[in-house]
């Protein structure tokens, strides 16, 4: 056996790896990633000197105090952009490479084998079918791959753990504990969506292990012990209930809980239709045909249908623009089609895991469900970022689904079809950002044209497609400043933005 036929299984995530950063080659500091680069702008006069760990610490521990819990998550930010984007751009692909392993080893709890090529490029393949608005804000922005992204390998880590302990391969040398440990540590003090949720599965873990009188370790309470103190860290901190009190916030905070629910509801259930959809849709079509396979019930494929309406009826060919746009923009509408389709993801897996008796189809179906439910809770729900926690817990569910699907003949063609979609997608979105990355290098060329002048005015080229970024500079003025600090442009000067 040649050592390309011994880790051909491996191939995919190779691909995946040079897929990331190549479009990582073009993508540049913005938002926040310039905040953070010039510390928030707290200490906005220090740009000239060395900048020590401690500085940087203190920057953070105002922040937490003030601002935002995820303590640890901030300063990793800060010392990867402090420099600017180089060392993210290597340090993204690979790290977002390292999910994708976490992903596949938490559902088969092994690394990729050769047989598993398709499974394995199955895999990979989803990364590139994520929605532009989300991927723009996680997998190319390094602030939102902190958050979002990365925690989730964390929390994955944590899951291997006790998933390793069900297969009956519990993890005893030291080393690897103490990794799990650190890992789980990491994951409660990480970012609110991924900390509530990860204390949850693992305290159901738990409950599971007690109801069916198996014996918890020592290591197991420590692990949920590490993960609790993480989880306090995040969610005690001053500074989120201060946060609450500036004028944006303190309205919704002031509504009554069914009056937040009433306003959330709509937009959480909208991203997860529409920015989730490619996702949901597997995740709905491959489990109703796995109830078929396993009670030979027709009705099952019923449950694909309300899911599909909004999408079949957006087709040009059947002439239902209006209706198209009535299904996407009423809340009603979306709260029916969202809710039917969430409880039949977590009710289609509860009955697979009984039949099956196998309860990690419905966990990894409630990790799918309640990442994006848990946001009905917060004011900000217009998807983006916080609609990817849920998007590895999502192709988790896919490849176990498929592996457990008789349909062979079809896996081959399908996975064909989807690496095609997924090629022809990295080739647009590469495209795009090569467009906007001469933008952004001609605007540094300005920008270092005026650094230390004083009273004039600078005018900046717009981005080529702000679709394929988080945003434009100038559509907020914190986002402004921040760019004005990052480079050094005296606050007299004028930046203005050229017209189309």
């Amino acid at each position: 056996m040649t050592m390309v036929q011994r880790y051909i299984g491996h191939l995919p995530f190779l691909i995946l790896f040079f897929g990331i950063w190549g479009i990582n080659q073009f993508t540049f500091l913005y938002g926040d990633d310039l905040r953070y680069a010039t510390y928030l702008g707290l200490e906005p006069h220090i740009y000239d000197n060395p900048v020590t760990l401690s500085q940087i610490i203190q920057t953070q521990l105002h922040d937490y105090f003030n601002f935002n819990g995820r303590f640890i998550v901030n300063i990793l930010t800060i010392l990867t952009v402090l420099d600017g984007i180089e060392l993210w751009r290597w340090m993204n692909p690979i790290l977002v490479t390292t999910l994708a392993y976490a992903i596949f080893y938490l559902v088969f709890v092994r690394f990729p084998q050769r047989k598993d090529l398709v499974l394995t490029t199955l895999t990979t393949s989803l990364f590139f079918f994520i929605h532009i608005v989300i991927f723009k804000q996680t997998l190319a922005y390094a602030t939102g791959a902190f958050n979002y992204v990365y925690p989730m390998i964390f929390l994955f880590i944590t899951l291997i753990y006790f998933r390793k302990q069900d297969f009956g391969e519990p993890i005893t040398a030291q080393w690897k504990y103490g990794l799990v440990l650190l890992s789980s540590f990491l994951a409660g003090w990480s970012q609110e969506q991924i900390s509530a949720i990860g204390l949850l599965l693992v305290s159901i873990w738990l409950a599971k292990q007690k109801r069916l009188k198996n014996k918890i370790r020592v290591w197991d309470w420590l692990l949920l012990a590490s993960y609790f103190i993480g989880t306090l860290f995040l969610f005690l901190a001053p500074g989120p209930r201060l946060r609450a009190q500036m004028p944006g916030l303190e309205a919704y905070n002031q509504l009554s809980f069914f009056a937040k629910i009433k306003k959330t509801l709509p937009e959480v259930l909208h991203f997860f239709l529409y920015q989730q959809s490619i996702f949901m849709i597997f995740v709905v079509i491959m489990s109703a045909i796995l109830c078929y396979q396993i009670s030979k019930k027709a009705y099952f494929g019923l449950f694909i249908c309300v899911p599909l309406i909004p999408f079949i009826l957006s087709i040009p060919f059947f002439n239902t623009q209006e209706i198209a746009l009535f299904l996407s923009g009423n809340h009603l509408v979306t709260i029916g089609i969202g809710l039917f389709t969430a409880i039949s993801i977590i009710g289609l897996h509860a009955y697979i895991s009984w039949k099956e008796k196998n309860h990690f189809y419905l966990v990894l179906a409630l990790g799918f469900m309640l990442m994006n439910l848990i946001m009905i809770f917060t004011p900000s729900t217009f998807g983006g970022r916080i609609a990817f926690p849920a998007i590895p817990f999502a192709i988790c569910l896919i490849i176990l689904l498929w592996s457990r699907i008789h349909f062979r003949v079809f896996h081959v063609p399908v996975v064909w079809i989807l690496v095609i979609c997924a090629l022809i997608n990295i080739t647009f979105t590469l495209r795009e950002y090569q467009l906007n990355a001469k933008i952004h290098l001609e605007r540094e060329r300005i920008m270092a044209q005026y650094k230390g002048q004083k009273n004039t005015t600078i005018t900046l080229p717009l981005l080529q497609n702000k679709q394929y970024a988080g945003y434009e500079v100038k559509d907020y003025s914190w986002a402004l400043q921040a760019y004005r600090d990052y480079y050094r442009i005296d606050k007299s000067v004028e930046i203005l933005f050229q017209t189309k």
